[in-house]
């Protein structure tokens, strides 16, 4: 219930509390020494608290919850998928506790006071808590991966819509149609970065919410690449080339990475699984002859 409380009820007020101390900091430029700088002073310090608490209201209902943010990059897309996220924890908890409590109750000897097991079995349950937070950042990291699997395919469709003449709107519009069948995921992401153009929505906005959903780097650099682009005026084509070819070079470098790291995590099943095998191999003869030489 302490930790409940603290999710729920002490962290959005203490964040509250923060946004209105930083819109409170900065005072214009004022004369402190004169009695009308002092009243002006006075009527801004009266009215800033009303005018950050309602900034602060307005702050939070424009930007999304971290929390459905998570799930909705971890691939959950219904409404109610915070609330099924909370009662999971709430299972997570309770069932954690009675199975401890039903354990310990069996293990311990009946000297043992039966409080001592009630506080051990929820501590073990309020630790259960954060089971549903590993799963979903396990969750959210397997769909990255599903994300980084098919974002080059969308970086070489882009090109090459780019080359034949298309915009840059008509592009992702056909992208995200040709996606659709073979990248399901990522193509459900462009449909809405897609309506999100059709409805005046600047580009490099668009770029960048498609990034804040994904949650991928490739994503965000891209973002800040059509940025520079505009603002240098520069070609795109030849920086989607470009920036295709580093992404093309990253995911070699990570190949690489994972085959150098192979050998290393090797050693464990082989020390402990190989190992003992062969020196029961190698020393057994021995010992069955020094067996029938010296006993």
């Amino acid at each position: 219930m302490l930790f409940l409380f603290a999710a729920l009820v002490f962290l959005p007020a203490m964040q509250t509390r923060k946004l209105v101390v930083d819109n409170l900091v900065g005072d214009g430029t004022i004369d402190r020494r004169s009695i009308l700088g002092q009243d002006q002073r006075a009527r801004i310090e009266a009215q800033k608290p009303v005018e950050a608490y309602f900034k602060s209201i307005e702050k939070e209902r424009n930007e999304p919850n971290a929390l459905e943010a998570k799930l909705f990059r971890a691939g959950f897309y219904r409404a109610s998928a915070p609330l099924i996220y909370m009662l999971c924890r709430l299972g997570a908890v309770a069932v954690g506790f009675l199975v401890m409590y039903t354990l310990l109750s069996r293990i311990l000897p009946p000297q043992i006071p039966g409080f001592f097991a009630f506080a051990a079995a929820s501590l073990i349950g309020l630790g259960c808590i954060v089971i549903p937070s590993i799963m979903l950042d396990r969750f959210e990291n397997k769909q990255k991966q599903v994300y980084r699997r098919a974002f080059p395919d969308f970086m070489d469709m882009m090109i090459t819509c780019a080359d034949a003449g298309m915009s840059l709107e008509a592009a992702v519009e056909r992208v995200s149609q040709e996606l659709a069948g073979t990248h399901k995921w990522l193509g459900i992401q462009l449909s809405i970065m897609n309506l999100q153009l059709r409805a005046g929505k600047p580009l490099r906005e668009a770029l960048r919410e498609l990034a804040d959903r994904i949650g991928l780097d490739e994503a965000k650099a891209l973002a800040v690449l059509f940025r520079q682009s505009e603002e240098l005026g520069t070609s795109l084509t030849d920086a989607l080339r470009v920036y295709s070819a580093e992404m093309r070079g990253q995911r070699i470098l990570r190949a690489e990475e994972r085959a150098n790291a192979l050998p290393v995590k090797m050693m464990i099943p082989l020390g402990l699984c190989i190992f003992p095998v062969v020196m029961m191999v190698v020393m057994l003869p021995v010992i069955i002859r020094m067996k029938g030489i010296f006993f």
